[in-house]
């Protein structure tokens, strides 16, 4: 499954907006659904790429995906900027009532904490 997940959120940064996300994997989404949409990655973590090295990567990455977007869906979201990686991605933390979602799904086993390189899932 290659495709992106679209789920409705309220985005909260002065005041809360309903908002539309699209969620990529485990640890990327785009704030809108336009091609002028921001990319934003889930600073702390890393979670498996949809294109895995090996089946077990693949269907994790399927897993922490579908979480994420359960995760966010009609939530109240905060995303606190942490900076642009080498893509010229946002990077953020997430929050959801209070909660950092990139904890939630390290602490599920759907991501790792990110450690400044990628390491392999297989």
């Amino acid at each position: 499954m290659l495709s992106h997940i679209v789920v409705s959120i309220l985005l909260c940064t002065a005041s809360c907006e309903p908002a539309e996300i699209r969620v990529w994997d485990g640890d990327s989404i785009r704030l809108g659904t336009t091609r002028q949409s921001e990319a934003v990655r889930i600073f702390n973590i890393d979670a498996p790429e949809i294109e895995g090295q090996c089946a077990y990567e693949t269907d994790l990455a399927l897993q922490s995906k579908i979480r994420l977007a359960e995760l966010l869906k009609g939530q109240r979201i905060e995303i606190l900027h942490q900076g642009t990686d080498r893509y010229g991605r946002t990077l953020a933390a997430i929050r959801v009532e209070g909660r950092d979602v990139g904890d939630i799904l390290v602490s599920e086993g759907l991501a790792r904490t990110w450690a400044g390189r990628r390491e392999p899932w297989c």
